[in-house]
């Protein structure tokens, strides 16, 4: 009772509240190693990320299963330990809900294939962050000969197919298949691996090569406007609606900009001389319905997501939350303003405002008491001081164009 009383505190995005109850599941069960794995997730929640890592280990003391160790692998990545953080990540493939690994495991698959098919995995956001490891891939497979097919979601592989061109040898990128069944990859997979797993055979983390964009020669959508127009301000403002289950619904919700804080953050891009651009896909765009009328442009809401980065390099600054916007202008070395919840995905790790991940993104944080008001009102404050660089970048003739 106290332990499901502690997973449902935790779901409904409590860590403190369920970090008491997991403490106490494990004083009186301590061989179980559940209490633990709960401690871990509700101390990364709290962005103790040392206490987390000891609370996985023990846990796994008790026992290893897939699913401690791929917690354990989130934080991980938070406390920068890249490498044994990838190779717990691939013990996903033990879990039931995920098919096989490759035989012989994902380096020597990778290293040996004579034809690899590179699969998406999860979310569109770990794609995009994940592709930054085709370039080096890439290289290996021109010196062995090697032919690399990325299968990806049907919206990316237009994207793909052109911001990837710039490679001496572009994969060939086409929509993955719905089941592994395609006729080319093995469905025991010694020809398949997923994109997600590249950072364990590659290494490199978390840039395989000097820092820059990866996804290139997006050229903006052409613009009639001529010079002198206002700093465009691209906005998004939820995170995947992605309501299946408790944690993806949790993630959801703590990610996701509230109706009120919506308002005051496309009023005050108004107010501050800058024209908001309408950057959200999908139900949540209904959100900004109070003041749509002073977007001056938007994203095709059927377009894919060549026409949305299209739009994005149209925009002088992309204000997003964590979801794939904040992926795509980081690949796209696009500069954007990412608003963080209290409890953040480890991978933009703590206490700082930068990420090494994207070089041109910067971060805004919640504080403990998980109010985005303040992180809207500091969000103005830095574009009210940015106004004459953004103005300065708008009036030039080679700045970004948009239409919508």
């Amino acid at each position: 009772m106290i332990l499901r009383a502690a997973n449902a505190l935790w779901l409904s995005d409590q860590p403190e509240e369920a970090l008491v109850l997991y403490r106490r599941a494990s004083l009186l069960v301590p061989s179980s190693p559940a209490p633990l794995m709960g401690l871990g997730n509700s101390l990364r929640d709290l962005n103790r990320f040392e206490a987390a890592d000891r609370a996985f280990r023990a846990s796994r003391q008790l026992r290893d299963g897939p699913e401690v160790a791929c917690n354990h692998a989130s934080v991980l990545i938070g406390l920068e330990a890249y490498a044994e953080a990838y190779a717990l990540a691939e013990r996903r493939f033990e879990l039931p809900s995920h098919a096989p690994g490759p035989e012989g495991g994902v380096a020597a698959v990778v290293a040996g294939a004579r034809r690899l098919h590179v699969r998406t995995e999860q979310g569109l956001g770990d794609g995009l962050q994940y592709l930054r490891w085709i370039p080096p891939l890439m290289e290996q497979a021109a010196v062995r000969g090697q032919r690399v097919v990325l299968e990806v979601e049907p919206s990316l592989v237009a994207l793909l197919q052109a911001g990837l061109a710039w490679l001496p040898q572009p994969p060939e990128v086409r929509a993955r298949p719905e089941t592994d069944g395609d006729g080319e990859g093995d469905s025991a997979g010694r020809s398949l691996v997923s994109l997600l797993s590249l950072p364990a055979a590659l290494g490199g983390a978390p840039c395989p090569q000097p820092p820059g964009p990866y996804l290139r020669g997006l050229d903006p959508a052409a613009c009639a406007d001529g010079y002198g127009r206002p700093p465009r301000i691209g906005l998004t403002w939820a995170s995947g609606r992605k309501l299946s289950d408790g944690f993806t619904c949790r993630e959801y919700r703590k990610r996701s900009l509230p109706a009120a804080a919506l308002v005051r953050l496309v009023e005050g891009v108004v107010a501050l001389g800058c024209e908001p651009v309408l950057l959200q896909q999908g139900e949540d765009r209904q959100l900004a319905e109070p003041v749509g009328h002073l977007f001056g442009g938007a994203i095709d809401p059927t377009g894919d997501f060549l026409a949305t980065a299209r739009v994005l390099a149209g925009t002088d600054l992309v204000i997003t939350v964590d979801t794939a916007m904040a992926h795509l202008a980081g690949a796209m070395g696009h500069p954007a303003w990412v608003l963080l919840p209290f409890s953040a995905d480890p991978r933009w790790l703590r206490q700082r405002d930068d990420s090494p991940w994207y070089p041109s993104l910067r971060l805004f944080r919640q504080a403990d008491d998980r109010d985005w008001r303040p992180v809207v009102e500091a969000v103005l404050q830095a574009l009210q001081r940015s106004r004459r660089r953004l103005r300065i970048r708008a009036s030039k003739p080679s700045a970004a164009r948009f239409t919508s």
